[in-house]
């Protein structure tokens, strides 16, 4: 049986070329999943009850052993073989033009980011004309409420030593993720501005700047892309949901508007239109996260 943890992984991690870091990158995905599947294993032991999605977990147990096995056996021709490829590309390399056209390279990154800015502008006004009767926004709050206490669910088994997800780290990347495509509430800037905004936004994500995202905070787009890879490398990104047949649908939507009218009633503050709390807020919970 494959064990749930490799020494030499993370020794040899530092010399891996991308080929062999994406197998370890998998293998470690795999461990951190049977690992999972023996806290489950115990649980069952001790009398305690599995959901559906820890069931389905759990009888994939045959098939993670299998693919651990697979992958570590696969590993060492693989290295030879990435060796040999590498050995064979290098009299190529050599004689390859040291000195690349500036102008095309200055042609490529203009495109890209016409590109970027392009794709922004749909997103930025479809968000913008996107109206919702109450019926489904209720639906829509509830399931990303669900999926919220999903994603940190499946981050608590880990591997190694790191720090877990928490809420915040949710907060943060919704309000990114906002400010990227989408203006402020009561904004008096015009909507040309408010998509340069989003670019500028987009570009610093993606070229994963150690800038901080707002002035006065700690957190950096650097540091926030770590948090959406982290959520991207574990279980939650490729479990399939559970679907839920509509009546339970409603029933829960119908709690969950319940549940609201009952925290207006206990003295929650209206919302207000100030315009400088409104713009400001995703400033405030960068700030609050340093």
């Amino acid at each position: 049986m494959a064990s749930a943890a490799s020494p030499s992984d993370s020794e040899s991690q530092a010399a891996e070329g991308p080929v062999l870091s994406l197998l370890s990158k998998r293998l470690r995905a795999l461990r951190k999943k049977y690992n999972r599947i023996m806290q489950m294993e115990a649980s069952l032991a001790h009398g305690k009850a599995l959901n559906k999605e820890q069931e389905e977990v759990l009888r994939s147990k045959p098939a993670v052993v299998a693919l651990i096995d697979e992958y570590e056996k696969l590993r060492p021709p693989l290295a030879a073989a990435v060796q040999e490829e590498l050995s064979r590309a290098a009299p190529c390399s050599s004689s390859d033009d040291p000195n690349p056209n500036p102008d095309l390279a200055e042609e490529s990154s203009s495109s890209s980011e016409s590109a970027v800015q392009d794709l922004l502008a749909l997103l930025y006004f479809g968000c913008l004309f996107d109206v919702k009767p109450q019926s489904e926004f209720n639906s829509m709050m509830l399931t990303r409420t669900h999926e919220r206490g999903c994603c940190l669910t499946y981050d608590y088994v880990t591997e190694e030593a790191t720090e877990l997800l928490s809420e915040n780290d949710l907060d943060m990347i919704s309000a990114l993720g906002g400010q990227i495509t989408s203006r402020p509430l009561y904004s008096p800037i015009s909507h040309r501005s408010a998509l340069n905004d989003c670019f500028q936004h987009a570009k610093l994500w993606l070229q994963r700047a150690h800038q901080p995202i707002v002035v006065g905070s700690n957190v950096t787009y650097a540091s926030l892309r770590e948090k959406l890879s982290k959520i991207m490398a574990s279980d939650y990104y490729t479990t399939t949901p559970e679907m839920k047949a509509p009546v339970d649908v409603a029933a829960a939507v119908g709690k969950y508007n319940a549940a609201c009218q009952a925290e207006s009633r206990e003295g929650l503050a209206p919302e207000t239109h100030d315009d400088a709390a409104l713009t400001q807020y995703d400033q405030q919970l960068f700030r609050r996260m340093s």
